[in-house]
């Protein structure tokens, strides 16, 4: 009885889900609503990696060493999780984890891959303030935003498209050439589909043709007033230094929308 049970599910599956997909998100690239909107059509077979509790769990295997290195260290952990949800034949994957090329080479002849990407000046301010004194976050920044601009760190956070697309995300210097042109030709070639936070109307339709489904996206996350308002000011204050530090983003970004990738 149980195998016949399990019989129906997996052709219910089969059906309903044929074109399976992993959706890679960049943190505050708008990922955390299309995620759940494509987990909810997907919920007969749906996963994810999840950021603090895989980071927590990397860190009970590990030992607590220095924050900074774990968070680049922690990225190897990450696409295990990842290679066991596509072993699993989950249908549909949406992570905030890199771009694997063992997970392409493996399994892009039965997933499609997609990904949504944002202005990176504005990516990068918006992630600064999610994570500045974030209670009980594993990812927490402490520095003032200039103070923070200085440190190794802030350099791989403006070049977080690097760490994502180019298949290295542990590499100890992600402006190198050859890692941005990596980033650029996966997204290019290996990429079924690459939104525009600025146009998720067209990313919706692209959607649909990609994977068969109509989706809705949600708000969430949403910036309010008052950082809204610190934005604007730092952003006249700060801005030549934050298109330095975000150049390798913005070279992603250029290559793939083909504008200046800059604010103003």
């Amino acid at each position: 009885m149980l195998n016949i049970i399990k019989k129906i599910h997996q052709r219910s599956i089969d059906i309903t889900l044929p074109q399976r997909f992993v959706f890679h998100h960049v943190p505050k690239c708008g990922g955390t609503s299309v995620g759940r909107a494509l987990r909810k059509r997907y919920l007969l077979s749906q996963g994810t990696v999840k950021p603090d509790e895989s980071f927590w769990a990397y860190e009970s295997i590990n030992g607590n060493y220095k924050k900074d290195q774990m968070l680049i260290d922690v990225a190897a952990f990450r696409e295990q999780l990842f290679l066991y949800l596509l072993y699993d034949d989950v249908r549909g994957i949406a992570l905030h984890v890199p771009f694997s090329d063992i997970a392409y080479e493996k399994f892009s002849h039965k997933y499609k891959f997609i990904t949504v990407l944002r202005e990176p000046v504005s990516r990068f301010i918006s992630h600064y303030f999610w994570s500045y004194m974030r209670l009980n976050d594993h990812a927490r920044i402490e520095e003032e935003l200039d103070q923070f601009l200085e440190t190794p760190r802030a350099r791989r956070m403006g070049a977080s498209y690097v760490e994502y697309y180019s298949g290295q995300p542990t590499a100890p210097d992600l402006s190198e050439p050859h890692l941005i042109e990596k980033s650029i030709s996966n997204l290019q070639n290996r990429f079924a589909l690459v939104g525009n936070l600025d146009d998720l109307t067209n990313f919706r339709r692209q959607l649909k043709k990609q994977i068969g489904v109509r989706v809705r996206f949600g708000r969430e996350n949403n910036s309010k007033p008052i950082q809204q308002e610190v934005t604007g000011t730092v952003m006249s204050t700060l801005r030549e230094r934050l298109n330095e530090v975000c150049a390798p983003d913005i070279a992603v970004w250029r290559s793939v929308f083909g504008d200046n990738g800059r604010l103003g």
